[in-house]
């Protein structure tokens, strides 16, 4: 998979991590299953996720979107290239309170939700 490590490095502006201790580290989430990804790509653009997808579908992998790695069932675990959007994806992007509605980025921290909303008296539960 070298070549996709390549083309994710010349093509994006991201972490591109191939080493085993990195595929090692994105194996598990929260849940039993492990399996080891072909790869691990850390965006730090909207336009690194859109070219990660090109590369990797122009190489025939398959894309695993991770968040958290808090699933409890092994959706964020795969052989895939995972996209790992928690490291920069971490913000609130429309709060509003009227509407009890907010959208979030899927690096979003649970705590660091809570500790916004609670502000306006609201919370979000553990889902």
């Amino acid at each position: 998979m070298t070549d996709l490590a390549a083309n994710l490095r010349k093509h994006t502006q991201g972490e591109v991590l191939f080493s085993d201790a990195d595929r090692a580290r994105y194996a598990t989430d929260a849940s039993i299953y492990q399996q080891i990804p072909v790869g691990v790509f850390v965006p730090k653009t909207a336009d690194d996720i859109k070219n990660a997808i090109d590369v990797a579908r122009d190489a025939k992998v398959p894309v695993l979107a991770r968040g958290g790695g808090t699933s409890q069932c092994g959706q964020t675990t795969g052989v895939a290239l995972v996209i790992d959007d928690s490291k920069y994806f971490r913000n609130v992007i429309n709060f509003d309170v009227a509407q009890r509605t907010v959208t979030v980025e899927p690096g979003m921290v649970l705590d660091h939700l809570n500790a916004a909303l609670k502000k306006h008296g609201l919370w979000y539960p553990v889902d």
